[in-house]
């Protein structure tokens, strides 16, 4: 359903991946109002430039298809990964719906689904390396592989901390058996991977950008993807469901004398962490945490059988997975190129972009609706108070902005030097009203998905 609908970060992708391909890697901030010739650090340029050569070559189609595509093609190694560990089919089926069901919500048309892609690669080339000896050449595949991840997406982040702990944890183990060689083999190859995350055009740089984003305090206070899962929600009841499962399962082996593997231990408790500190961190948990639990599982019933599911039974699997994948890619297909932007309030966007027009020194201050503007209306660009990229700012004007969305009665001071206001009606409708009652503004359009407010005498 996520792959049906464009949301506040595919606008972003899509005018990024368009200023990317026609002007090259970005360095100074030339799309709003308030970070105007500020450093512009756009570390995932690689899929917004990939995501806009979806678009222009088969529209909003392509672009939800080759989303849907990396987030199923990312879940289908997860499941040859733990086939491969000797996870019977139908509980590596079971387990990579566990896994999915982690990351509900996060899989729609928008950067991130690379992560989903890069993450099982990553995770399984990190964990298959043979820790008794040197890295293998195929074991350095991980380092490129993280790099085109450092250069699409921050989830690499997650990625490289679990390849470089993986490193650490098998190059401290042949230390301990006196094994120099091969333990710092494997040290190098983890601090490759720690270091793949700077591999981008902007080199340690990028550094800021990641600091930017985890140690604001602020978008964890108004951007519900950075706070932290509540235990009572869906999403922090599954993550908690299988942190126990993980715990559960490593009991049942540890009674039945069959040892879980440690690096998926250390990966899962990292992951965990990780998820416990803020919602963007809960899909990947979703799989480390999956993938412990049914290894572990599958170690604690090594020498029973499992049931052997029929060929047939196994074709039926296959193709229903098959069929519901194609009707799934056929409706995303068949559906109109306007469908796609439901319930955006594109008409009040045109009325304000074209008062803008009227005069080139007219700014605009909108709310979330500020990302599809700038991707239909290209002349918008660096008259837009603010964009979603959030990290381009300072806490101060974060924290002001969010004032002003929710009228907690800052937004006179926030409108100072705009003459033309956006609103998304549904969104904010006490905004819209304390404006529309105010005497400096008039209500220049108005339907039900938006509203635009000018200045009197604009």
């Amino acid at each position: 359903m996520l792959s049906r609908r464009l949301l506040t970060d595919s606008y972003y992708d899509l005018y990024a991946g368009r200023y990317v391909l026609a002007h090259g890697i970005p360095r100074v901030n030339v799309v709003t109002v308030t970070a105007r010739g500020a450093p512009w650090i756009d570390q995932q340029w690689l899929a917004q430039a990939a995501f806009y050569a979806a678009w222009a070559a088969g529209g909003y189609r392509a672009l939800a298809l080759a989303s849907a595509a990396l987030v199923t093609a990312g879940y289908a190694i997860w499941a040859a990964l733990m086939a491969r560990r000797g996870v019977p089919p139908a509980r590596a089926f079971a387990w990579t719906a566990v896994a999915f069901s982690l990351s509900l919500g996060s899989t729609g048309i928008r950067a991130q689904s690379f992560g989903f892609l890069f993450f099982p690669a990553a995770l399984w080339l990190a964990t298959e390396a043979d820790g008794t000896r040197p890295p293998r050449a195929r074991d350095w595949l991980l380092v490129p592989v993280l790099v085109l991840w450092a250069n699409a997406h921050g989830s690499v982040l997650s990625g490289a901390g679990v390849a470089a702990l993986c490193g650490a944890v098998r190059a401290a183990r042949l230390l301990a058996r006196r094994r120099p060689g091969a333990g710092l083999a494997h040290a190098a190859l983890g601090a490759a991977s720690a270091g793949s995350v700077l591999c981008t055009p902007y080199g340690a740089g990028v550094l800021g950008y990641y600091r930017s984003l985890i140690a604001d305090p602020v978008l964890a206070r108004y951007v519900a993807e950075w706070a932290r899962p509540s235990a009572t929600g869906p999403l922090g009841v599954a993550l908690y469901a299988l942190a126990a499962a993980d715990l559960l399962a490593v009991v049942l082996a540890w009674r039945r004398r069959a040892r879980p593997d440690p690096l998926l231990c250390c990966a899962a408790a990292a992951l965990l962490g990780l998820a416990l500190a803020s919602f963007r961190g809960v899909p990947w948990f979703g799989f480390g945490g999956s993938l412990l639990a049914a290894d572990t599982l599958a170690r604690a019933g090594a020498g029973q059988r499992a049931p052997d599911l029929a060929g047939a039974f196994r074709a039926g699997v296959a193709g229903a997975l098959a069929g519901t994948a194609t009707l799934a890619a056929g409706m995303v297909a068949a559906q109109p190129a306007g469908a796609f932007m439901a319930g955006e309030p594109l008409r009040a966007i045109a009325v304000a972009a074209g008062l803008a027009d009227r005069e080139p020194g007219r700014l605009v201050l909108a709310d979330w609706s500020a990302a599809p503007m700038l991707w239909l209306h290209p002349a918008m660009f660096g008259r837009v108070g603010f964009d979603p990229r959030l990290e381009q700012y300072a806490p101060a004007q974060v924290a002001a902005f969010a004032s002003f969305l929710l009228d907690r009665g800052a937004w006179q001071r926030v409108t100072r030097g705009y003459d033309i206001i956006v609103l998304s009606r549904p969104a904010y409708p006490q905004l819209a009203r304390a404006l529309a009652g105010s005497p400096g503004w008039r209500v220049a359009y108005r339907d039900r998905n938006g509203v635009v407010f000018a200045r009197r005498g604009t």
